[in-house]
């Protein structure tokens, strides 16, 4: 699929060039939470996956490709609680699900197969990016450690709010 909104665009690429440059040949993916807050309202919620712990329960529904990259996105729309992944509407086959490990983590799948328990090398794991859009143009950005349907702060007509 390809992106649409330039500002989205924009900030993706910024994302990948910046992760790219921290994560220096490891395993990662970036996934993009998608969530609609209201008719006009849309946040995008940008997370780097080290490990693939919650790919089984919650994949991924489509991808694009920004700056050489994958990008993949879930629909939160798509999973039953809006701060977790306990009882998802999708889920992979074993198939599937052991595919797309070997894809994007293909250094910890060698090294760990499919197995519950994993230690990936982590140096740093950033916080997720909460981009926020009203009407298609983006009116804030925010970092924070968290869950990707946590509220945050955003500015709108000149008051802060917490969408």
């Amino acid at each position: 699929m390809e992106i649409a909104n330039t500002d989205l665009k924009e900030e993706l690429k910024f994302c990948v060039d910046s992760l790219n440059s921290i994560h220096q040949g490891q395993d990662y993916a970036i996934r993009v939470y998608c969530q609609n807050i209201n008719d006009s309202i849309r946040r995008f919620t940008v997370s780097t996956e080290i490990d693939y712990d919650i790919w089984y329960h919650c994949p991924y529904h489509f991808k694009s490709k920004v700056g050489g990259k994958d990008i993949l996105f879930v629909m939160l729309a798509g999973q039953e609680t809006d701060r977790g992944f306990e009882k998802p509407f999708f889920t992979l086959d074993s198939t599937r699900y052991s595919n797309v490990v070997k894809k994007y983590f293909p250094k910890i799948y060698k090294k760990y197969g499919l197995q519950n328990y994993r230690n990936p090398e982590v140096i740093y794991e950033p916080p997720l990016i909460h981009l926020t859009f009203l009407n298609g143009k983006l009116i804030g950005k925010c970092h924070e450690m968290g869950m990707p349907a946590d509220r945050v702060p955003v500015n709108i007509g000149g008051k802060t709010v917490y969408l």
